[in-house]
């Protein structure tokens, strides 16, 4: 890795939903694609955070003595503010301005970011309860194992959700109109766009446009494992299927994005009030940024349960064990790692002490089982074009895909039990784990694998 730049990665892999045989090892991975636009207005941002004791008149003296071409103030509880200018030579004069001022606690430069490179393959009646718990009429349910694996549908007797709880979703947007999503989904916030970026993908003379719209196809994919609409006689079943999803879209068609895109995503999460926040992107450790730290703190501050993949660096196959992303490894996120159809951990799935909980990721490698199946944008993505996925539907293997199952468990405890506190639906689900490597606590799964149905059957929450 070039040392100075911040990554964010999306951990997921697509597969084929015809021949599964066509999943290669998720460790043998193209080359990343860059957004040029985003790389270089990542190299003319500051991320600036004034000390808690400046007042809002001591921030606008500040803003009389620079020269930038925008200050926008992105958190009054943080004291943030995003400065931009349109020259190099206006840059190194900010940064210095920044740097020798006292009402400054910290300057930082905006990273240039991507997406986690993976690999793509072109794809070639009412509830009846039953001792193993309820099934729905989903048509493609009988591909969802992940559903039964951690016993959601045990708790779907219980409750499927309510709209009154709000997931937020920070990934590469929504499809709006898919028919398993649009009737859960609020209307899409283009972070993205409101940050001067255009998603336009261009392509043998046409150009498209994704704006307001997933030009990926991976937030879609991420969206339905939450809250694809359940039991309305099409498609998936999302584990959650009666909440309400915010899609925030923070990355483009290729994947590219930047740490302000993801802080202003996350402190749009919050000023929505929602209850949940899933977010299936992170970066290597040293690539962390202290504003992207600080948001994620308010966000827990404010309630908020957050959920963040670990990533999918790692090869077990070799004994090698990438450590965990941020923002999954800052304090008080529920960092979720992936494990397979048969109970064991990924092979792709990053570890270390700040695991706390494995979900269904699904397979990335031969001899791991299935992936997880799940919506598709309806129209052709970045990656229909590039390697012939097509939706409506599509199975993915990830840490990305495992994320969105630990979201949809807290809120399907806070569509039962709305008065639990974010730090009481952590330690629920925590608590009621079941171990699948090693007995306790241990870096690959956490305190081991989800179980929504134990969490929901829980009265306490003592930590385990």
């Amino acid at each position: 890795m070039i040392k100075g730049l911040k990554k964010v990665l999306p951990f997921f892999l697509i597969a084929n939903t015809i021949n599964l045989s066509a999943c290669n090892n998720i460790n043998n991975l193209p080359t990343r694609v860059n957004n040029i636009a985003i790389e270089q207005n990542a190299n003319k941002n500051l991320l600036v955070r004034f000390n808690p004791e400046v007042t809002q008149n001591q921030i606008k003296a500040f803003k009389a003595n620079i020269d930038v071409s925008s200050f926008e103030i992105i958190s009054d509880s943080l004291n943030m503010v995003e400065m931009k200018v349109n020259n190099e030579a206006g840059f190194e004069k900010l940064k210095k301005a920044c740097q020798n001022s006292n009402l400054i606690k910290y300057a930082e430069e905006d990273g240039k970011l991507t997406l986690f490179p993976y690999q793509a393959f072109p794809v070639n009646s009412g509830f009846s309860v039953k001792s193993g718990g309820a099934i729905p009429n989903d048509q493609f349910y009988g591909f969802q194992w992940n559903a039964t694996s951690i016993d959601a549908d045990k708790v779907w007797s219980i409750t499927t959700g309510t709209p009154g709880i709000t997931v937020a979703v920070i990934d590469s947007g929504v499809d709006p109109d898919h028919p398993d999503l649009k009737d859960n989904l609020l209307p899409l916030i283009d972070i993205l766009n409101e940050d001067g970026e255009d998603d336009l993908y261009r392509t043998g003379g046409t150009e498209i446009n994704y704006g307001g719209r997933d030009g990926n196809g991976h937030g879609t994919h991420v969206t339905g494992v939450v809250g694809a609409m359940i039991n309305n006689a099409k498609g998936v079943a999302g584990i959650a299927g009666n909440v309400k999803i915010l899609p925030i879209k923070a990355a483009n068609h290729e994947g590219s994005t930047s740490a302000s895109i993801i802080t202003k995503s996350i402190l749009k999460a919050i000023e929505k009030g929602v209850k949940v926040i899933n977010l299936s992107i992170g970066g290597p450790k040293s690539e962390g940024t202290q504003a992207l730290k600080d948001t994620v703190e308010l966000a827990i501050n404010k309630g908020i349960v957050f959920i963040s993949a670990t990533g999918n660096e790692s090869n077990r196959f070799t004994n090698f064990v990438e450590e965990v992303t941020v923002p999954a490894a800052y304090p008080g996120v529920i960092a979720v790692a992936a494990f397979t159809k048969f109970n064991k951990v990924a092979n792709y799935s990053n570890g270390g002490p700040e695991v706390e909980i494995a979900a269904p990721g699904g397979a990335g490698r031969s001899g791991e089982g299935e992936k997880i199946y799940s919506t598709w944008p309806t129209y052709k993505t970045y990656e229909g074009y590039r390697a012939g996925i097509i939706g409506p539907y599509a199975y993915l293997s990830g840490t990305s895909m495992a994320c969105p199952h630990v979201s949809a468990a807290a809120a399907l405890l806070l569509s039962k039990e709305p008065k639990l506190t974010a730090q009481q639906v952590r330690v629920r689900l925590l608590s009621t784990a079941i171990d699948i490597d090693a007995k306790g606590f241990d870096t690959s799964t956490g305190y081991g694998k989800l179980n929504i149905y134990k969490a929901m059957m829980a009265n306490t929450h003592d930590k385990k």
